[in-house]
């Protein structure tokens, strides 16, 4: 009975595993199509087309270590998809803001995360979408318990 439990266990982080190196995958290879990549792409979607956002804002808002965004950051800038503008209040702080051709890679890439979600929205009725949501929020607190546990 228990070796059985166990199994059920050691599958939950199996099926988020395969899961999401499906979808990585996926976004990777749509990227790939545009000479970009999928974490560029996720970058210039966390980006206000109007407002610009905040660097420092940007790292929490993709949960990605400072040092790989200002890589990021960095490249998006030397292609021509973003610049980075100076508060008027605090010179320290950078905004970065899009530029045409990131605006257009923007939009592409938000096509596709629609679509996306239009797919599995298609397929997978709202409420075992719910349900779904419901159990990842519950994986999620019970990792981010055991990591505060250390």
């Amino acid at each position: 009975m228990m070796d059985n439990n166990k199994e059920k266990i050691e599958n939950v982080d199996l099926i988020l595993k395969q899961t999401w190196l499906a979808v990585s995958k996926m976004y990777t290879e749509l990227a790939q199509e545009h000479d970009s990549t999928a974490v560029q792409a996720l970058t210039l979607l966390k980006i206000d087309p109007k407002e610009g956002t905040r660097s420092t804002n940007l790292g929490p808002k993709m949960a990605i270590e400072p040092t790989s965004l200002t890589r990021i950051i960095k490249l998006l800038e030397d292609n021509g998809y973003i610049y980075k503008e100076k508060t008027t209040t605090d010179k320290r702080e950078v905004i970065i803001k899009l530029t045409d051709k990131g605006l257009n890679s923007r939009n592409m890439s938000k096509e596709v995360v629609v679509n996306f979600n239009k797919k599995v929205m298609e397929k997978i009725s709202p409420d075992k979408l719910e349900t779904f949501k419901e159990v990842m929020s519950e994986i999620m607190k019970i990792a981010s318990d055991i990591n505060n546990k250390k």
